[in-house]
């Protein structure tokens, strides 16, 4: 029987599990996609190549993992920025500086990273429910506001926000770019 690093062998193959998403992540920021594989996966968690397997069946419901931790993360870090703001304007201004601020600190690369990775459709239809859900913020912010149709609107607001994070990524402050994004909801969708 192999030896287990934990007290139980759910806790152990949990943190195997995590050890894997970690050492992909890794090295999904040193090298891009290319660099993800069942042996360089492996080899960076301490791991046999074929443990892998006992995992993760492909490379695809791996990078497909490492997709829906960061969108948990993310998702978890905009629910701590907006717990005790107040609805309306408030709310939304710190769903902005949240997205603008985990971009400047680096979170957003893991989804520049995956941008454009050809995953199986069911894998994509996960990660675009999860994308989704991360919107789902923006949308009770709006109908708080009497934002006419706040379902489509928050998708525009999403293009707002992605350039936003375009501009982080190149340089620009998050500070800044929240300011600029803030003014043209507040100028043209809260008008």
């Amino acid at each position: 029987m192999p030896k287990i690093s934990k007290p139980t062998v759910a806790e152990h193959r949990s943190a195997q599990r995590a050890a894997l998403l970690s050492a992909a992540e890794a090295l999904l920021l040193e090298g891009g996609v290319a660099g993800v594989n069942p042996r360089t996966v492996g080899e960076r968690a301490g791991l046999a190549r074929s443990s892998f397997y006992d995992y993760f069946p492909s490379k695809d419901d791996l990078l497909a993992a490492v997709a829906m931790r960061a969108f948990d993360e993310w998702g978890a870090e905009i629910d701590e920025a907006l717990r005790g703001t107040e609805p309306g304007i408030d709310r939304l201004t710190a769903y902005v500086a949240a997205t603008m601020r985990m971009t400047a600190d680096g979170r957003h690369a893991i989804a520049a990273e995956l941008r454009g990775e050809e995953l199986s459709p069911s894998k994509q239809e996960d990660i675009k429910a999860l994308h989704d859900a991360l919107l789902e913020p923006v949308r009770t912010v709006l109908e708080d506001l009497g934002v006419p149709d706040a379902a489509a609107q928050a998708y525009l607001v999403q293009g707002l926000l992605n350039t936003g994070v375009q501009l982080v990524t190149h340089g620009m402050s998050a500070d800044d770019v929240t300011a600029k994004v803030m003014a043209l909801l507040t100028r043209g969708l809260l008008a």
